[in-house]
């Protein structure tokens, strides 16, 4: 018979260490916990392998949009420099970024390439332009004077503006305005309540705008209101304050008795005061600080000057170096001297010029030479140095060696970089060798990147009784480059009545720059000159109608105009006691012709 099955059969233990075959079924896992975990991290990998760079080009666009914003920013501001340092930094970050790509093309339209300006306006018409090509193209054209274009660019701005972008759409309304003719406008436009949506700073960027215009305008009142505006800024601390006080500050301590009476001793003070709380400053800041300080007390310079040197003794060549160039810029030059020490000059170039322009204006001139032949006497340009052995010469009464050194001179200027040649122009103007000064400027003239400054310099070498007819070319070459100068429009429209030439053409032109500035002596008297040639002689008089002209302090030439204005409308005395304030050995012959006529024009 058999045994009957067990109730109960125990299965036996799992023998350790042996590995079994998966289990098969719905609920068995696929992998284990550490293959998962493997196979998350691989794919976190490939994932970010594959975005990675797309990610790294879309910060880096990112980052060069935002620098494009400060640059068109610091463009619509007037900071230039700035504009295309950040504009440089754009490009480099990003150059396939179409953005840039289209910021260049702006950049090229400012510089004067018109095939650049023809593509952007295209693409703002088409509609494909985005804020910032909107904003640039618009402050290009208000620049030069388009109103049409600009209003029609403004037009196509989305009505989501941020604070920064309604500044700038703010500040080309305003040029609009200014090159419409109306600097108050263009004033008013920036101190207008309209723009109180915008941030604090943006708007006390936009009302030092605004002080500006004032100040150009010429009229007491205006100009006083300019600087209680900026004062209201300075005293706001904020990111525009600094900027505001720097103009208050050159206001004060300007060399024009009229400019500088607009800020009060009271006003001197508080800048004084405000300044340590401002942020942003550099040295020059507060070497403009210094001066003002030294102003409000004529007896603190020496104190003033003795701390500065110890703190700039710590800082860097650059600013040692501006330090010193300040203290001979005030006459300082044992204090240079002294600051320079013994080894700085004779071991680097920057500071034996400095050195010896210090030892050349306390008659030096031996030290000055035996400086040069110093270590860092190697290092000084090849014009330069035959510029000091000529002044040297000169002042030692060697007269046939300078004349040698001066000629040498000549024949090196066109060797010479840019900024040496600026430098050589500079101090020949300062020691009184205007002449060479011209030719120098002229070189300098003669080189695309520095036209402008060296046109400006050459027509500053031009003697006062040089003919009218003789500056015409200069002005003409520089209007050429910079066509939208009006002050330099407005001396050549003056030369150019003066010596008969193209009058009615000229008179015209004189009368829409007095629309712009009808408180500018300059131009009320170019306009004035444009009258009396065309025969208007009552028209010529009214212009000076109601019109507040210090004539004790007018330039020569001004007087003169007035004087031929009032012979030729019958004012014989008055005329005469102008005319007895008059050098005549200060004028032009066109202008002691004038002031010989009994009639003016005719």
């Amino acid at each position: 018979m058999e045994n009957p099955p067990p109730a109960h059969v125990e299965l036996p233990d799992y023998e350790e260490g042996v590995v079994h075959a998966p289990l098969v079924g719905r609920d068995a896992p696929f992998l284990s916990p550490r293959m998962r975990k493997r196979l998350i991290r691989l794919g976190i990998l490939i994932l970010l392998l594959l975005t990675a760079p797309p990610l790294y080009r879309w910060i880096k666009n990112l980052r060069s949009e935002a620098l494009l914003a400060k640059s068109s920013k610091s463009f619509a501001l007037g900071d230039s420099q700035q504009g295309i340092a950040l504009l440089k930094q754009a490009l480099a970050l990003s150059p396939g970024n179409v953005v840039v790509q289209h910021a260049v093309e702006l950049y090229n339209a400012r510089a004067g390439d018109q095939p650049s300006l023809q593509k952007i306006i295209a693409r703002m018409r088409e509609g494909s332009s985005g804020k910032e090509e909107l904003l640039g193209l618009a402050d290009l054209e208000a620049n030069a004077g388009h109103a049409d274009v600009v209003r029609e660019t403004l037009a196509r701005m989305p009505g989501n503006i941020s604070s920064k972008e309604g500044l700038r759409v703010a500040l080309i309304e305003a040029a609009v305005a200014a090159k419409e003719g109306s600097l108050s406008n263009a004033a008013g436009i920036c101190l207008s309540g309209k723009w109180s949506s915008l941030d604090k700073e943006e708007r006390d960027l936009l009302r030092t705008k605004g002080a500006l215009y004032l100040l150009s305008r010429q009229d007491s009142p205006d100009r006083e209101q300019a600087v209680m505006v900026l004062m209201e800024v300075v005293r706001g601390k904020t990111q525009a304050s600094l900027p505001a006080w720097r103009i208050l500050a050159q206001l004060a301590l300007s060399p024009s008795s009229e400019a500088a009476s607009l800020v009060s001793t009271a006003g001197i003070t508080e800048l004084i005061a405000i300044f340590p709380k401002l942020s942003g400053q550099g040295s020059q800041d507060r070497l403009l600080d210094a001066d003002l300080r030294i102003k409000a007390e004529p007896a603190s310079q020496p104190r003033i000057v003795q701390t500065m040197t110890k703190e700039r003794s710590k800082s860097s060549r650059a600013e040692m170096l501006e330090f010193a160039r300040w203290m001979n810029a005030k006459g300082l030059f044992a204090e240079t001297i002294a600051f320079a020490g013994h080894d700085l000059p004779r071991n680097d170039t920057d500071w034996l010029l400095v050195v010896m322009d210090a030892q050349g204006a306390q008659g030096h001139w031996q030290e000055m030479a035996g400086m040069m032949d110093s270590p860092a006497g190697a290092g000084i340009p090849d014009a330069v140095k035959h510029v000091y052995l000529a002044r040297t010469a000169l002042m030692t009464g060697n007269r046939a060696v300078a004349e040698e050194e001066w000629r040498r001179v000549g024949g090196a200027l066109h060797l010479e970089k840019p900024e040496t040649l600026a430098y050589i122009a500079g101090y020949e103007e300062q020691i009184g060798e205007v002449a060479r000064a011209a030719r120098t400027y002229r070189e300098l003239a003669d080189r695309k990147e520095t036209k402008v400054p060296g046109l400006i310099g050459l027509i500053r070498c031009q003697p006062q009784s040089a003919s009218a007819a003789s500056l015409i070319p200069l002005y003409q070459e520089l209007l050429a480059v910079v066509p939208d100068n009006p002050d330099a429009t407005c001396d050549l429209i003056y030369l150019k009545l003066l010596s008969k030439k193209d009058i009615a053409d000229s008179a015209t032109v004189a009368e829409k720059l007095l629309i712009d500035q009808p408180d500018s002596l300059p131009r009320i008297s170019t306009a004035a000159l444009g009258r009396l040639r065309s025969g208007d002689y009552k028209g010529a008089l009214e212009i000076y109608h109601d019109k507040v002209i210090d004539w004790k302090t007018a330039g020569n030439p001004w007087k003169v105009v007035r004087y031929a204005v009032l012979k030729a409308n019958g004012e014989g005395d008055e005329a005469a006691a102008l005319a007895a304030s008059v050098n005549p050995a200060l004028l032009r012959p066109e202008e002691r012709d004038l002031l010989s006529k009994t009639s003016g024009g005719r």
